[in-house]
């Protein structure tokens, strides 16, 4: 597959994550619901983890689509790897769909709950419980593989690291504050990545 094939592949990806947040966006917005983020303020970390994130799975990758700046940390792959490529990144676009879709209005880009936030256990959650940061996981693995540069390739990577380190325990936390001993339960039945079956 040729780099136009493979970049147009990772921009209708990005176009189709974008499809999927926007309604929970709006749906949110216009909510009138109050948000609040444990402690009152976001999580240490937060702002460094969003930042990362633009970087390395927008701007980067964008850079390489559209210019020639970032051409010197370019590599090249076997032509064969553009098909697990593919299938990864079709994956995390499906598991981001059943994880923004079994959340509907209680999704938030941000470690945030509201006062009705309620604990959700059904559909992927109730083999998984962070499927949306699995599904940017599995997009880590696809965009070195789709995007055969440096920079623009493992960005997303880097970017996806630190969400496990910031995010995933800040928002943990969040839920057990939350939900408390039903939290707990929750977490001893489910995997935090790789699903696992109920008792």
């Amino acid at each position: 597959m040729s780099r136009i094939a493979l970049c147009a592949v990772y921009l209708v990806g990005l176009a189709v994550a974008e499809g999927l947040r926007l309604p929970r966006r709006l749906a949110r917005a216009g909510s009138g619901e109050a948000w609040h983020r444990p402690g009152g303020r976001r999580p240490v970390g937060e702002a460094f983890v969003l930042s990362a994130v633009v970087a390395g799975i927008w701007l980067l990758p964008i850079a390489y689509v559209f210019t020639r700046w970032l051409d010197a940390f370019d590599y090249r792959l076997p032509s064969w790897t553009a098909w697990p490529a593919f299938v990864v990144f079709t994956a995390s676009l499906l598991v981001r769909w059943a994880g923004q879709s079994a959340l509907g209005r209680a999704w938030s880009p941000t470690v945030e709950t509201t006062d009705g936030h309620r604990l959700v256990t059904a559909g992927i959650y109730a083999r998984i419980r962070h499927p949306i940061y699995a599904s940017l996981l599995l997009w880590a693995i696809a965009q070195p593989l789709l995007l055969q540069n440096i920079l623009a390739g493992w960005g997303g990577a880097v970017a996806v690291a630190l969400i496990w380190l910031v995010r995933v325990p800040a928002e943990e936390k969040m839920m057990l504050e939350r939900f408390g001993g039903d939290y707990v339960t929750y977490m001893r039945h489910t995997g935090r990545f790789i699903p696992r079956s109920r008792d």
